[in-house]
């Protein structure tokens, strides 16, 4: 009755907290039912008298005062009963109904465990009337309550969680607790072996101490396998590996050497921890790993019998061969009743009755849904989910100072006292970014009204170069600012006697060069078309001095540093004039030694405007002949300054190697490689400027 006491303690330490009251009232509920059904059916139906070999007929509600010798048999074969009927508890933990195990537990002690009993213990039994050997169970009673715990996961399936995720569900909440169990199982062992001989004479040394090397030298296999597989020293799989060495010697203590109980011992450990692994590949959950402790191990025993049992010791007049034959029939038998049977009538029931709770209640925990029973530490949880789901933290938890859950509780209550602060904290910031996005909008809104606006007014004032027609051999351009709007423009008047073209880089972006561009096209027109100066050099002498006194850039304490670039010409019938402010000219000439390469006319290091206290100021004008075939190139800087992702400009080399390349392709086709090459290079990077190219084919 000591290893009922070890099964509940090993159980409930392998099952998460929220399930250990139901564990445990498994146990003690299976004892009472295996007391009863035993007493009334049980016993009868296995060591009552009977007539075909397959079950008995007499002795039910069997009375116990008939004899002292079968009183005291009856006792222990009631406790050898239990045992087969708890083994199922730790296997379907978690999830089986407790009705549906009380059902399990009336079929399991009147039923499965007595009719197989008797076929291997009865006095007419058939496999015993074949010479099948069982000392004390490894077949009759591990077996059996294995090969019933596999069937009953196999109806009822694997927790929640436990294959859907990576993650695997959590290990038992105290294996201190399942160790204190296995120990109290070793001991146990000592009257389930010893005891098996219904004698106190010589043999129970020799059972007892061959017990104790299995199951020492199962817990050490498993212990040293794990390790080599996992490099960790593996607890709970060392525990199965003792009672699998335990199971394992069950059947053939008294008929083995010592040498051969430890070899037996660890054939049996590993034989457990291969069968977990196996189990756990093909997704089947056994909580506490059940049935590979108990039917596999109690398998392999059951055939040491004949593979090292002393012949003479058996005394069954069979050979070696013969008894390992009726031992596998024995084996196989069972199997058949308790495993196929077995699966077979519990599905059914499962069909009628639902041996499984709900989802619900499975994350619940069966402590409380099954029993109404709680403990400190599942009320402080369930009171930290109900504050997470109502996702309010303003009370805190109930809890007694003085204990282990009540510090928890305590720190609990310390943290939600800080989440209050800084939730407090981070409403007031919500509130303060909500004004100051308010407030951020606004300003959005008013600039991107401004730069609508400043993009109607260029559109209205700057030429459509698209349509214009400079009565010229040809001509592009590429224009592409790096905002909406742009400081870049183009400047272009043709009269019967000159072409007067310009590409002006206003400073600043965005708004500010937008309307700084609309002041220098005004000043231009005025300039060129009413002041009538014609002059590259002139023009930009005259538009350095407007654009100073404008913006009041000479007068004291003036910290305005707008200003411009810009490329000018004239070009008439015979020659082109350039003058530039910190912009040169490219021109390619269509004949002669140099036909085809890229010159450069260099403008003056002096932009129009800017911080440059000087009202006057004087451009060089270069002067060179027009040929057939002169192509000029007008640029601001964004084209040659442009960077790629390593931060290298596209620089004037590359520029010009472009233009040596394809100078003599038709306009078009010059715009389309010339952007094309500034795309590749630029990759990735950002876009630093407004590009801007007018080229004019003579």
């Amino acid at each position: 009755m000591l290893m009922q006491l070890g099964f509940c303690m090993l159980e409930s330490g392998l099952v998460r907290t929220k399930n250990t009251i139901n564990v445990a009232a498994k146990n003690v509920v299976d004892f009472c039912v295996a007391v009863l059904a035993y007493w009334a059916v049980g016993y009868a139906i296995m060591f009552g008298a009977g007539t075909t070999g397959w079950f008995g007929h007499t002795g039910f509600f069997f009375d116990v005062s008939s004899s002292f010798g079968e009183g005291t048999f009856f006792f222990f074969q009631l406790v050898f009963c239990a045992t087969a009927a708890t083994i199922i508890a730790g296997a379907v933990a978690e999830r089986m109904r407790f009705s549906g195990y009380l059902i399990i537990s009336i079929l399991v002690t009147a039923a499965f465990y007595p009719i197989s009993g008797h076929w291997i213990w009865g006095s007419d039994g058939w496999l015993a009337g074949m010479g099948f050997l069982d000392f004390a169970g490894s077949t009759a009673v591990h077996s059996v309550g294995g090969w019933l715990a596999l069937a009953s996961v196999l109806v009822i399936g694997p927790r929640i969680g436990r294959f859907s995720t990576e993650r695997s569900l959590a290990s038992g909440h105290s294996l201190v607790q399942a160790t204190f169990g296995v120990l109290i199982l070793w001991f146990g062992w000592i009257g389930f072996n010893g005891g098996s001989t219904y004698a106190f004479n010589a043999s129970v040394p020799v059972i007892v101490f061959n017990t104790f090397l299995a199951a020492a030298a199962g817990g050490i296999s498993v212990l040293a396998v794990s390790r080599a597989r996992t490099h960790i020293f593996d607890l709970k799989e060392m525990l199965n590996g003792i009672i699998a060495g335990l199971v394992s010697i069950t059947a053939c203590a008294p008929y083995v050497a010592q040498w051969q109980a430890l070899l037996i011992g660890m054939i049996g450990g590993i034989i457990c921890y291969a069968v977990s692994l196996g189990m756990e590949k093909i997704r089947i959950d056994d909580v506490v790993g059940a049935s590979c402790a108990h039917a596999f191990p109690g398998v392999w025993g059951t055939l040491a019998v004949a593979v090292f049992g002393d012949l003479a010791l058996l005394d069954t007049g069979l050979t070696r061969g013969e008894q390992l034959w009726v031992q596998a029939v024995g084996v196989g038998a069972v199997f058949l009743w308790a495993f196929g049977f077995g699966w077979l009538l519990l599905y059914l029931l499962n069909r009628v009755f639902p041996l499984r709770i709900s989802e619900d209640k499975e994350r619940e925990g069966l402590n409380v849904c099954e029993h109404g029973a709680s403990t400190e530490i599942l009320d402080l949880l369930g009171d930290m989910r109900r504050q997470r789901e109502r996702g309010d933290f303003s009370s805190q938890v109930q809890f007694d100072p003085y204990t282990e859950v009540g510090q928890v509780a305590q720190e609990y209550n310390r943290v939600l006292l800080r989440v209050a602060e800084e939730m407090t904290k981070r409403e007031e910031l919500a509130e303060k970014l909500a004004q100051e996005k308010d407030a951020s909008e606004r300003v959005t809104h008013d600039l991107m009204s401004s730069i609508e606006y400043a993009r109607r007014i260029q559109s209205a004032v700057f030429p459509d170069l698209s349509s214009l027609d400079l009565d010229i051999a040809g001509h592009f351009y590429i224009f592409e600012p790096r905002e909406t709007v742009s400081g870049d423009f183009f400047w272009i008047h043709r009269d019967r006697n000159r072409l007067i073209a310009a590409v002006v880089d206003c400073t600043g972006h965005g708004v500010p060069g937008a309307f700084m561009s609309l002041i220098g096209h005004a000043f231009l027109n005025e300039i060129i078309l009413e002041k009538k100066v014609e002059m590259p050099d002139e023009i930009l002498g005259e538009l350095h001095r407007k654009v100073r006194s404008t913006l009041k850039q000479d007068q004291p304490g003036a910290d305005s540093q707008d200003g411009m670039d810009v490329c000018i010409v004239r070009i008439d019938r015979s020659s082109v004039a350039f003058a530039g402010a910190k912009r040169p000219l490219y021109w390619v000439s269509g004949q002669g030694e140099q036909r085809g390469k890229c010159q450069v006319l260099r403008g003056d290091r002096k932009s129009i405007g800017g911080r440059q206290r000087e009202k006057v100021r004087e451009f060089t004008c270069s002067v060179i002949a027009r040929e057939p075939g002169m192509k000029v190139y007008l640029t601001t800087d964004g084209f040659v300054e442009q960077t790629n992702a390593m931060r290298e400009p596209f620089d004037t080399s590359r520029f010009r190697n472009i233009i040596e390349n394809c100078w003599d392709s038709p306009p078009e086709v010059q715009g389309e490689i010339l952007l094309k090459e500034l795309r590749d290079f630029q990759g990735d990077a950002r876009r630093k400027d407004d590009v801007s190219i007018l080229s004019l084919f003579l």
